[in-house]
């Protein structure tokens, strides 16, 4: 997951990076992408900034995820009397009770 991670971060940024012109004189020429609009392609930068936010909003949900803090894993191997020990440990229930479950699990 971390791996993706990383890679959608690098992407985003090369393509951030590239999609940028450098002022008026860019890497496109005199007037950066200026001349597209006059031709008649002015709407594949606004389909290029659509895409664009929506890898962002998906990078974004994949952090969430990942940093989402998640509760112990319940673990299959536990026995009724681990788990009455655990309970007893965590102050749920009372001394009394835990002989008397105790008593039943046993009996």
């Amino acid at each position: 997951m971390k791996k993706y991670l990383e890679l959608s971060l690098v992407m985003i940024t090369g393509l951030l990076v590239s999609c940028a012109g450098e002022g008026n004189y860019g890497p496109q020429g005199p007037g950066g992408w200026g001349h597209m609009m006059h031709n008649g392609y002015g709407y594949g930068g606004m389909f290029m900034w659509i895409i664009v936010l929506i890898v962002i909003g998906v990078l974004v949900y994949f952090i969430v995820q990942a940093r989402k803090t998640k509760g112990p894993a319940p673990t299959q191997n536990e026995s009724p009397q681990d788990i009455l020990k655990r309970r007893l440990a965590k102050g749920e229930i009372s001394r009394e009770q835990y002989e008397k479950m105790k008593k039943d699990l046993e009996g």
